[in-house]
């Protein structure tokens, strides 16, 4: 089933946050991991999962961030490790995407972090199964027959996220997200399915220690208009990241006597909450990502901010 997530569109390239939004996922929540499939084929226990951020502490050991994040890592990450890391063989597909009312340029944005420093080129191809009325929902081996030519030889997907490139480097802070975008334009009219490979392999886009902040895909024309409509007012951060104040621009739909501004840290707690003002003083909270939550209990909205 298809989701819909209302994320701020300040954390989205001026190019994609031109387009209208087709599909996301911020990955904050294990429900967020609804309808998608996993698939652990060398049985270690390790593979995909939803949770928080995973860091290096600067000292001698990782530890988890405050960000909700789509990863792969070792599954006992931070204090462990799991047998048979250096052959893994694990894949995650997305639920199906409809990309039937898109077109123009279409475009994926993905929010790539690393776990150390001395980690570069962190990425994924991305294996894209066409659906048809013949087979409309792919099986694993349909993504694993897209691996390899007829000779048994890896073929690289045409389509991958990577960041820590020469022209978009990490930066030093291992809390910050680089945005990869993705050209997906020649699926237009179409309805998809995104599978992600890790298989342990020294060449190509498939190194492990990946955090997925978010994923989103954009149109310039989309033929959803009740969606594209209600997106168009959706209430904005007006700066971001933020400094003392979370400044809103409301959506108005909201009644402003009416509307709550709740804020909630990445592990789900509720730190704040007041009545909403143009200006909310989140001055007292501590550095990282939060979620604002919107709401005047008939109508919720859900942004991102960063407080510095």
């Amino acid at each position: 089933m298809k989701k819909l997530f209302l994320l701020s569109v300040v954390l989205l390239s001026q190019a994609a946050a031109a387009q209208a939004l087709v599909w996301s996922n911020s990955f904050d929540t294990s429900a967020d991991l609804q309808g998608w499939t996993f698939h652990d084929l060398n049985n270690n226990g390790n593979g995909w999962v939803q949770g928080q951020n995973i860091l290096f502490n600067g000292t001698n050991a990782l530890t988890y961030g405050t960000t909700g994040v789509l990863r792969y890592s070792v599954s006992l990450v931070p204090t462990g490790n799991a047998a048979g890391f250096a052959s893994e063989n694990d894949w995650i597909i997305s639920p199906p995407i409809d990309l039937q009312g898109a077109s123009g340029t279409i475009s994926l944005a993905a929010y790539i972090g690393r776990q150390r420093t001395t980690h570069f080129n962190i990425g994924r191809d991305l294996f894209i199964y066409v659906s048809t009325p013949s087979k409309p929902v792919p099986t694993l081996a349909d993504f694993q027959a897209m691996t390899v030519d007829s000779g048994g030889n890896d073929v690289p997907s045409p389509y991958s996220i990577i960041a820590g490139t020469v022209a978009n480097p990490f930066p030093n802070d291992l809390t910050q997200f680089n945005e990869s975008i993705v050209d997906l334009s020649a699926f237009a009219g179409k309805k998809i399915y995104i599978g992600m490979w890790s298989n342990r392999k020294p060449s190509g886009n498939n190194l492990q220690n990946i955090n997925i902040d978010e994923m989103a895909i954009y149109a310039s024309t989309f033929l959803g208009t009740k969606d594209t409509k209600k997106k168009e007012n959706l209430t904005k951060i007006e700066e971001n990241p933020v400094k003392e104040f979370l400044q809103l621009q409301l959506n108005p739909v909201f009644k402003a006597n009416a509307t709550t501004v709740s804020i909630y840290n990445m592990a789900g707690q509720k730190v704040l909450s007041a009545p909403y003002s143009r200006s909310v003083n989140v001055a007292a909270l501590q550095a990282g990502m939060y979620m604002a939550e919107i709401s005047d209990e008939k109508t919720t909205e859900k942004l991102k901010f960063i407080k510095k």
